[in-house]
């Protein structure tokens, strides 16, 4: 085999493996963005979660605070704590705790959701990650083919 042919298969083969190394450092890069992509949607999921937590108990807080105002009020009114007043407290109290069960319900599926579609694109980075080394697997066997086509033609 003389030197043309070495140059030849060299030059044929380099743009290969170039290209497959090319793949392969892609897949690798793919898989740090997956992994920091579902870190943030995790972290971002938990602050989400945290602030429903915080709201929801500063909304029991508020809740209570407006039935002691009502109670407040039907005192003051001269009103016996019996009938129609009880039944308004209790209606207060219900409406506030069935919001304040909304409101937290709702955040914390948000957050969920959050954390689900962060999941989700970590996941199809990943498969890009898969399908990148593939390609460089691919482009690396070429080159490996080329070699050994070149070899026996000369």
């Amino acid at each position: 085999m003389g030197f043309t042919s070495i140059a030849t298969t060299a030059a044929a083969t380099l743009p290969k493996v170039l290209g497959a190394y090319g793949s392969y450092q892609q897949g690798k890069a793919l898989d740090v963005i997956a992994n920091r992509q579902e870190t943030l949607a995790n972290r971002q999921s938990a602050a989400m979660q945290s602030t429903a937590v915080a709201n929801q108990q500063r909304a029991a807080r508020n809740a209570n605070a407006q039935s002691a105002h009502a109670r407040a009020d039907a005192a003051a009114s001269n009103l016996a704590a019996e009938g129609s007043v009880t039944v308004r407290e209790r209606d207060l109290a219900t409406r506030l705790q069935d919001e304040i069960t909304a409101n937290a319900n709702s955040a914390l599926e948000q957050a969920d959701n959050v954390r689900q579609q962060g999941a989700l694109n970590a996941w199809q980075t990943r498969q890009e990650a898969r399908k990148s080394r593939m390609q460089a697997f691919g482009q690396a066997a070429s080159g490996i083919g080329s070699i050994f086509g070149n070899l026996q033609l000369n």
